[in-house]
């Protein structure tokens, strides 16, 4: 009895395993020989010049990230009437070299910023601070028109720094550029 019941688990467990192995051997012989591209008249001659032409599949492009997105579709700065805010600094405390404030902002696919914020600023008051997030807030920058850039929020860093003019004046000037780019096809992330 003992011997009976241990077949027949034997057989519980073989048995699928050997119809799955039998399957996957008959099925693929049976869709070669029904195959709706195979030559009736070429025989085996014509199934084997079949399994031996090359499958061409078309490409598929690959997917880029969010980051290599906002890459692309560089931000330019647009025909903005604005002057930048002078920023008045005691040069008998400190050195004009030193004073920088860095803002950070998105730009829309329509070109205006949005969620200005100061990320760091070295002796500006708070005053030459609101200053310049509110000419941060006017600027209008040109997005290149397409739609994946159309539809983004494209991280850009913004900097405010004096630099000495002709006739020993100083004044604040103001530089942007995006937080990602790319440098040949290398990926950069700008932090600063």
């Amino acid at each position: 009895m003992m011997a009976r019941r241990r077949l027949q688990k034997m057989l519980q467990v073989a048995l699928p395993t050997i119809a799955s192995v039998a399957m996957s051997v008959w099925l693929p012989g049976c869709s070669r020989s029904h195959s709706p591209t195979a030559d009736p008249t070429a025989g085996a001659n014509g199934s084997a010049a079949a399994a031996q032409a090359p499958v061409i599949q078309p490409a598929t492009p690959r997917h880029k990230n969010s980051m290599e997105v906002m890459a692309g579709c560089q931000p330019e700065l647009g025909d903005n009437r604005l002057s930048v805010p002078n920023f008045e600094v005691d040069a008998e405390r400190y050195n004009r070299v030193a004073v920088q404030m860095k803002v950070r902002f998105l730009v829309n696919g329509d070109g205006f910023v949005m969620n200005e914020y100061v990320s760091g600023a070295t002796v500006v008051t708070p005053a030459d601070q609101e200053a310049g997030l509110d000419y941060v807030r006017h600027l209008t920058f040109q997005v290149p028109d397409t739609e994946e850039c159309q539809t983004l929020k494209i991280q850009m860093v913004g900097n405010f720094h004096l630099s000495k003019q002709a006739g020993d004046e100083w004044t604040t000037v103001f530089d942007a550029h995006p937080v990602y780019s790319f440098q040949g096809d290398k990926l950069v992330v700008n932090p600063n």
